[in-house]
C-alpha cells in the first residue's frame, strides 16, 4: 500500500503538469523533440541505403502561352508527401498529439527543379521553399509529412503553327530531383491527373483563358539514364545509382482564334476577287488602277495583320501566312500582265484568222472579247486574247494554291 500510495504521488504531478499546458506549451516542447537532433541536410531515413519515396500531385490554377517565343507560363500548386524516420514522436508522451506544423525550411525536402525551364535546368526559384509543412505522426518511428508549395514555372516548348487556327500544342512540364534514384525516387500520387483549378464557384469549369483552351493535363513517369529517356523502371540497385525519376505533366492547349476569318480570311479572299475583277474591265489602265489599289492594300493591311500572326518554326508556318505570300506574287504578276495588256493595245496589233478559231469558244462566253470579235471578222483583238487567257491561268493558279496549301 505504501509503496502504491507513493507512486501515486508522483505521478500526480506529472499529469497535473501535462493536463495545465496551454497548446503553444504542448507545440513548442514537441517540437524541441522532433528537431533536436535534426538535420536537414540529410535524407531522414535510418538506412540510408533504401531511397526515400515522394509522391507528387500538381494543381494547375493558372496558364498563359507567350506564342513568339514559344513559353508557357503554369501557375498553381505542388501537393508533395513522403515518410521521414527521423523527425518522429511518441504521441502518448504529448497529450496523444499526433499532428504538428513545421516551417518548411525546417525539414529535408526533394530538391525538385524543373528540366525545360527558361531560367535554367538549375532555377532555384520556380518552387517556393517558403511554405509550411503538416506532420503526422504514424508510429514513433515514421512521421508522414505533406508539404503544398506554390510554383510559378516558364516552360520552353515546340510548337507547331502550320494548322493555325486551329492548331493543338502540347508541351511538357519535365519535374525532377537531384538526388538519384537510388535516393529519392519520385512517384505520382495515386496515379491520379494533375487537377486543373482555374476558377472557383460558378466558374469552377473554367477551361479557356486568352486565345487557348485547356483540352487536358495528364503526367506519366520517365527515368534518365545513360542520357536517354525511358518509361522502363531500373531492376538493379546500380542502375538506380545511375538513374533519375521526372515526371511529365503533359499540357495539351487549342487555340480558339474567333476573329480569323473576320481578321484575315475574309480580306484575303476579297483581294483575291479584286485580282481576279481586274481581268474583267473593258481597259487595262482601269485594270491597272484596281491592281495597284490591291498591291498596296496587301501590302499595308495585311502584312500588319500577319505581324500578329505566330512566328515560321522549322520551315512551318501558318496557312494563311503561306496563302497570303503567293498572293502577294499572283497581285504582282496580276499587275505585270496587265502592263503588257496596255502595251499590246498600244500597238493595236491583231491575230490571224487561222489563230482565232482556237481561241473564239473562249471569247464568245467572256464579255471583254465580244467587242473584238464583232468588230473584226478576219482578225481578233491580241488584247483580248491575252486578257482572257490571263484571267482562265489566274483562276487555275489560284485554285492549285488553295488545294496544295489548305488540302495537302
Amino acid at each position: 500500500m505504501l509503496t502504491s500510495e507513493l507512486g501515486n504521488e508522483n505521478q500526480a504531478p506529472v499529469a497535473e503538469e501535462i493536463a495545465n499546458r496551454t497548446y503553444v506549451q504542448e507545440q513548442s516542447a514537441l517540437q524541441m523533440k522532433i528537431f533536436k537532433d535534426y538535420n536537414r541536410k540529410i535524407r531522414p531515413v535510418r538506412n540510408q541505403s533504401r531511397p526515400i519515396q515522394t509522391y507528387l500531385h500538381i494543381y494547375v490554377m493558372h496558364f498563359s502561352v507567350d506564342q513568339m517565343q514559344q513559353v508557357i507560363t503554369l501557375n498553381g500548386h505542388i501537393y508533395m508527401t513522403w515518410t521521414d524516420e527521423i523527425a518522429v514522436w511518441d504521441p502518448t508522451l504529448f497529450n496523444n498529439v499526433r499532428t504538428t506544423m513545421a516551417k518548411q525550411w525546417d525539414l529535408w525536402q526533394p530538391d525538385l527543379r524543373v528540366a525545360n525551364s527558361v531560367s535554367g535546368v538549375n532555377q532555384y526559384f520556380d518552387i517556393s521553399k517558403r511554405s509550411h509543412a503538416s506532420l503526422t505522426s504514424l508510429s514513433p518511428t515514421a512521421t508522414k509529412v505533406e508539404i503544398y508549395p506554390t510554383f510559378s514555372m516558364r516552360i520552353g516548348c515546340h510548337f507547331d503553327y502550320s494548322d493555325y487556327p486551329s492548331d493543338v500544342q502540347k508541351c511538357a512540364l519535365r519535374l525532377y530531383t537531384t538526388n538519384v534514384m537510388s535516393e529519392v525516387e519520385l512517384m505520382i500520387y495515386y496515379a491520379l491527373s494533375p487537377s486543373v483549378m482555374l476558377g472557383w464557384g460558378k466558374q469552377a469549369e473554367k477551361r479557356h483563358i486568352s486565345d487557348w483552351e485547356l483540352l487536358s493535363v495528364t503526367s506519366n513517369l520517365s527515368y534518365y539514364r545513360n542520357k536517354k529517356y525511358g518509361t522502363d523502371r531500373p531492376a538493379t540497385g546500380w542502375e538506380a545509382q545511375n538513374t533519375w525519376t521526372l515526371i511529365l505533366v503533359w499540357i495539351e492547349l487549342k487555340r480558339n482564334a474567333n476573329l480569323f476569318w473576320v481578321a484575315l480570311a475574309l480580306p484575303s479572299f476579297v483581294s483575291s476577287l479584286l485580282n481576279l475583277f481586274s481581268f474583267l474591265l473593258p481597259k487595262p489602265e482601269h485594270s491597272i488602277l484596281i491592281t495597284v489599289a490591291n498591291f498596296f492594300l496587301q501590302s499595308v493591311f495585311l502584312r500588319d495583320a500577319i505581324k500578329e500572326l505566330p512566328p515560321v518554326v522549322e520551315d512551318t508556318s501558318p496557312r494563311i501566312v503561306q496563302y497570303d505570300n503567293a498572293l502577294l506574287l499572283m497581285t504582282t504578276i496580276t499587275l505585270a500582265l496587265h502592263l503588257c495588256s496596255l502595251k499590246i493595245a498600244e500597238k493595236r496589233q491583231k491575230i490571224p484568222t487561222e489563230y482565232a478559231d482556237r481561241f473564239k469558244w473562249l471569247l464568245k462566253y467572256i464579255s471583254i472579247g465580244k467587242d473584238a470579235l464583232e468588230s473584226e471578222e478576219q482578225y481578233i483583238d491580241t488584247m483580248a486574247v491575252f486578257r482572257n487567257v490571263g484571267v482562265l491561268i489566274y483562276i487555275i493558279v489560284t485554285l492549285c494554291l488553295v488545294i496544295v496549301i489548305f488540302v495537302f
